[in-house]
C-alpha cells in the first residue's frame, strides 16, 4: 500500500485510541461518541444546557468524578446501558423535558442530587443503586424510588415531589445524617423495614411509616401534618427530640421499650390522640410538653427529666397530684404545671394545644382520677415525633 494512504489511517488509528479520557463537556451526541473508547473516565461528564434530544454513553463502565447537568432543558433522556459507578456527584437540575434515565448496570454514586425535573416518572435502574453518600431528590414527576436500594446513606432529603406515592428501601439499614420527608403527595406511603439506626428523622405530609427494625436515633425524630392513624416504633429504645404536632389522624402511638429520649419530647395538637402509654420510658433529657385532648397518660417508669415539665389536657382523667410528686422527687429538675381539664390547654411556650383551642389557658393544678403505672396499663405506647424539620417547602 502506497505510503500515502497509510499515513493517514495511523493518524485515524491514533486518534481513536488517544480518546482524552478525562474532564468531558457534551454538547452534541458526536461529543459523546468520542469517549465511548473510554471504559474509564477520569474525571466530570458535563451535559452542556445547549444539548438537545436523546444522550446515549455508550462504552463507559466507570466515570471516578460526576455525571452532571443544569439547565439542560431539552435534554429528553439519557442513557448509559454499561455505566456500573460515578465517583461523584450524579446531578440533574433543570431538565424540565427530561423523561428517561436508563441506567441498567448502575449500582454506586457518589451522590444523588436531582431538581426540578418535573417529567421524570419513573427510573430505569435494574441492577438497583446500592451504594450513595447523600440523595437529595426535589420537584420531580417521579411516583416511586424504585432502582434506588441503598443499604446506607448519608442525608435522605426527599421534598416536593408532587406526584411520589410509595417509598420502599428494603435494603436501608443506617442513615448518617438527617431523613426528611415533606411536601410530596399527600397519601405518601414509607416502608423502611430494615433500617435499624440513623440520626435524624423527619416527615410531614405522609399517609404511613414503617419503620420495625428502627433501634435508634441520636437526633430528632418528628412527625407534623402527617395522615396516618398508628405510628409504631416497637424496637425503638432511644431517640433524640421527640416531636407530634398537628397530625390530626392520629390515635394510638406505640413505643413499648422507649427508654431514653435525649433532648425534648413534646406533643401537641394531635386531636384524636386519647391516651398517652411509655411504659419504659425513664430519661428525659430536655422537657417534657403535652398538651391535647388526651384522657389517659402512664408514665410509670419516670426516673429523671432534666428539662421542665408541661401536661395540660381539656379532659384528662389523670392525676396531676402524682405527677407533682415527681418533682416534688425531684425527677423533675425544672419548672412544673399540670392541667388536666383546661379548655384552652397550651404548650410551654403558650402556643395552642388543640387545633381548636385558643393561646393562653390556664395556669392552675389540678387532678383528676387515677395516675396510671406500667402496672395497670395496656401497653398503648407513645409515638416517637419531632425534631426540627429542615427542608420545608
Amino acid at each position: 500500500m502506497s505510503l500515502k494512504y497509510i499515513l493517514p489511517v495511523l493518524a485515524a488509528s491514533q486518534a481513536v485510541f488517544a480518546a482524552d479520557c478525562g474532564d468531558t463537556k457534551i454538547k452534541t451526541q458526536s461529543d459523546a461518541d468520542g469517549i465511548n473508547t473510554c471504559s474509564t473516565l477520569k474525571g466530570d461528564v458535563t451535559i452542556d444546557k445547549s444539548f438537545s434530544g436523546d444522550l446515549q454513553l455508550n462504552g463507559i463502565k466507570k466515570i471516578t468524578g460526576g455525571l452532571l447537568c443544569s439547565g439542560g432543558a431539552n435534554v429528553s433522556s439519557i442513557t448509559a446501558s454499561s455505566l456500573t459507578s460515578i465517583g461523584k456527584g450524579f446531578d440533574l437540575e433543570g431538565l424540565t423535558t427530561l423523561t428517561l434515565l436508563e441506567f441498567a448496570e448502575l449500582d454506586s454514586v457518589g451522590s444523588i442530587n436531582w431538581e426540578a425535573l418535573p417529567k421524570l416518572q419513573s427510573l430505569n435502574f435494574a441492577k438497583g443503586v446500592t451504594q450513595a453518600g447523600d440523595v437529595s431528590i426535589a420537584n420531580t414527576g417521579l411516583t416511586d424510588l424504585n432502582g434506588i436500594s441503598l443499604k446506607t446513606v448519608g442525608t435522605f432529603s426527599i421534598q416536593n415531589n408532587r406526584d411520589l406515592k410509595t417509598i420502599d428501601i428494603n435494603n436501608l439499614q443506617n442513615a448518617t445524617n438527617i431523613i426528611s420527608f415533606s411536601g410530596n403527595f399527600d397519601t405518601l406511603e414509607i416502608n423502611l423495614p430494615n433500617l435499624g439506626t440513623g440520626t435524624n428523622m423527619t416527615f410531614q405530609n405522609i399517609s404511613s411509616v414503617s419503620v420495625p427494625s428502627l433501634e435508634k436515633l441520636t437526633g430528632q425524630l418528628g412527625f407534623w401534618g402527617t395522615q396516618f392513624e398508628t405510628f409504631s416504633a416497637p424496637n425503638l429504645t432511644q431517640t433524640g427530640d421527640l416531636i407530634f404536632k398537628d397530625n390530626s389522624k392520629l390515635s394510638n402511638i406505640s413505643m413499648p421499650v422507649l427508654k431514653t429520649v435525649s433532648g425534648g419530647f413534646t406533643i401537641a395538637r394531635d386531636d384524636k390522640l386519647s391516651t398517652i402509654s411509655l411504659p419504659m420510658l425513664e430519661r428525659v433529657n430536655g422537657a417534657i410538653d403535652f398538651s391535647g385532648t388526651f384522657n389517659k397518660l402512664s408514665l410509670g417508669a419516670l426516673k429523671d427529666v432534666e428539662g421542665s415539665f408541661n401536661m395540660q389536657s381539656t379532659r384528662g382523667n389523670f392525676s396531676c397530684d402524682d405527677l407533682r410528686k415527681l418533682k416534688s422527687d425531684n425527677v423533675i429538675k425544672g419548672n412544673f404545671k399540670c392541667d388536666a381539664t383546661n379548655n384552652n390547654p397550651t404548650t410551654a411556650n403558650g402556643g395552642k394545644g388543640t387545633s381548636s383551642s385558643s393561646s393562653g389557658g390556664s395556669s392552675s393544678t389540678s387532678s383528676g382520677a387515677a395516675f396510671m403505672t406500667g402496672a395497670n396499663v395496656p401497653v398503648v405506647g407513645l409515638a416517637a415525633v419531632f425534631g426540627a424539620l429542615a427542608q420545608l417547602l
